[in-house]
């Protein structure tokens, strides 16, 4: 044979590779115009109908139309049961159905879910999606219904038995016994965020326990333990209240008037806390205290004396005697300390007050001689007249005045009514007269006037009568008047020494006489007038019928003066120099005679 004139192996091998290869095209040609037909079949065939494999719950809906689907998911899952479901709070549990909480499958919805799978999505992912779900299956959730309205009525009624307000803890009195109400944490379910949890176990499709969420809120006063201790301690037994006085028994606070003085408050801390505070109602402790000291409450008593012109020396006649005054604040402030303690005695903080006189004092008050004096005469009134004089005299001897004070004649005098001895005598009452128990009092205001007047005293106060008196003149222009409490008379004590004030009644002669004692200072007083001026002649007589006189009977009561303006001067001298120029005046208004008539029939 020729070379080259016969085919090689290779030609021949490459021939039969084409020869097959022609084939294998003509056979995939003919696959995919197979495959090609058969898609557009596949999908006409279940063209309004669920794909091949897809299932629900392991209900196979696979080939079923949409509605046939939700007619077989009804009927199978009507009611739906899902898996068992526990709420639980603390150790108590509740079974849950789906029912109980509006929970139920949707078949319509679930339905379409299935018609869906495979659809409306790319060629390729439809056709690889398909084919899948026709050879593994294709499981898909359900779709459910829910009924917010039905799983708050069942976690509502669930609630009121978990629910509870919150309780403050509470201590209250009740007489002497304390009752305590224990605090409580207040629960509140939150339904809204337990169905929220609900629904998600349901959608999930899981089982098991459910935690009911519950918000806990605590209360603001946990524990009053300290303050019943407090309470206890302060109720448990009696408070002694001690003056430490050897005239005066403690006061005993009992347990029912501590009982009936507790507070207990509220107080919120700094930090936001509240806790309870227990304490006594200071308004009611401070009546109670005030009271104790009203009975505590002493004047001082300054001492009185009689002093001796031949020894120089005083006696007392009256006993001066210490004051004392409770320091109600301060006692307050110890009753609040020692009633919280088991210490039950409280010294009460009794102030002592010195008199400014007392019995000790005599050698060194500087009362050592007479410095100035006086006398009026009351000869010729009557008897009640006589003894008014000789009773408001006798009020003032023995006074010491210290130095700067200023003497009051009505402070002194005290009470002028028939009940402290005055009798019923003619006082001017106006601008006319009348009978009334102290007449004849103004004898020794004026009498007193006129020793200060002497001594050179600087008058603080007097007033001249409205009329002009008999009694207290000569000279005219010369006298004090004073109608307790308004009208007063009133001289100041200007030296550095005391002042002793004594007097003497001659009820034989008629006379009222004031001594003041105490050392001389040098200075020496003089008077200038009376200067007599405006004199106003009295008016006629009045008559006035009384029936109490006699008919006929014509009796003179008010003796006629003219009335004038008097002006009186005094000069102080210091040791021969004058330093001082002082003016007394005086407007007396004119006084009628007065008669009385009477009408008395026999």
């Amino acid at each position: 044979m020729r070379k080259g004139s016969e085919p090689t192996l290779f030609n021949r091998v490459l021939r039969l590779i084409m020869r097959l290869g022609l084939v294998i095209i003509c056979a995939l040609v003919v696959a995919v115009l197979i495959i090609a037909a058969a898609i557009p079949i596949y999908e006409l065939l279940y063209v309004d109908r669920i794909y091949p494999g897809v299932s629900v719950l392991g209900l196979d809906l696979g080939g079923l139309r949409p509605e046939e689907a939700e007619a077989l998911l009804e009927r199978r899952f009507n009611p739906y049961v899902g898996q068992p479901l526990t709420l639980r709070y603390g150790e108590r549990s509740w079974p849950v159905s789906p029912q109980d909480i509006g929970v139920s499958l949707d078949a319509k919805a679930t339905a379409a879910a299935a018609y869906a799978v495979g659809r409306w999505m790319p060629l390729w992912e439809s056709l690889s999606l398909q084919i899948g779900m026709r050879r593994y299956g294709h499981s898909i959730p359900p779709v459910f219904a829910f009924d917010e309205g039905a799983a708050t009525v069942f976690l509502s009624r669930l609630a009121r038995e978990i629910n509870r307000p919150v309780r403050d803890a509470k201590l209250a009195l009740r007489g002497l016994q304390i009752e305590v109400t224990p605090a409580q944490t207040g629960r509140e379910v939150d339904i809204a965020a337990t169905r929220k949890l609900l629904y998600e176990r349901i959608v999930s499709l899981s089982g098991g326990e459910v935690e009911l969420v519950v918000h806990e809120t605590p209360p603001r006063i946990p524990d009053v333990s300290e303050a019943k201790a407090l309470v206890e301690t302060m109720i448990g037994s009696p408070l002694i209240l001690d003056p430490k006085a050897d005239d005066l028994a403690p006061w005993t606070l009992d347990q029912a008037t501590i009982a009936d003085m507790l507070v207990i408050r509220q107080v919120k801390q700094d930090d936001g806390r509240v806790k309870l505070e227990v304490g006594l109602d200071q308004g009611k402790l401070r009546a109670y205290v005030e009271e104790i000291a009203r009975q505590i409450e002493r004047a001082p008593k300054d001492a009185w004396f009689d002093f001796d012109e031949v020894t120089g020396t005083l006696t007392p006649i009256v006993h001066s005697r210490e004051g004392r005054t409770l320091n109600v604040d301060e006692a307050m402030h110890w009753i609040n300390v020692q009633v919280a303690t088991a210490n039950r005695v409280v010294v009460l903080p009794v102030i002592t007050i010195r008199p400014k006189v007392a019995d000790e004092d005599a050698p060194h008050l500087g009362i050592k001689e007479l410095v100035s004096e006086a006398t009026t005469s009351f000869k010729g009134s009557s008897a009640g007249r006589a003894r008014n004089i000789q009773l408001a005299a006798s009020r003032f001897h023995g006074l010491v005045i210290p130095p700067g004070e200023v003497f009051s004649f009505n402070e002194h005098l005290g009470e002028v009514s028939a009940e402290a001895g005055y009798e019923e005598s003619l006082i001017i009452w106006g601008d006319r007269t009348r009978r009334e128990p102290g007449g004849g009092i103004c004898q020794v205001s004026t009498t007193v006037f006129r020793a200060a007047f002497w001594g050179g005293y600087p008058i603080v106060e007097r007033h001249p009568h409205t009329f002009r008196v008999s009694w207290y003149e000569p000279p005219v222009g010369f006298d004090a008047t004073v109608y307790p409490p308004w009208v007063d008379f009133k001289f100041q004590n200007d030296t550095p020494y005391h002042l002793l004030i004594e007097t003497e009644t001659d009820m034989a002669a008629g006379t009222v006489t004031f001594r003041f004692y105490s050392t001389k200072t040098g200075r020496t007083v003089e008077m200038e007038g009376p200067i007599e001026e405006n004199v106003v002649p009295h008016g006629p007589p009045i008559y006035e019928e009384d029936p109490t006189l006699p008919k006929g009977t014509t009796k003179q009561v008010e003796w006629a003066r003219d009335g004038v303006d008097v002006t009186i001067y005094r000069i102080i001298k210091q040791d021969g120099k004058v330093i001082k120029r002082e003016k007394f005046f005086s407007r007396y208004k004119p006084w009628c005679d007065v008669f009385k008539v009477g009408t008395k029939e026999e």
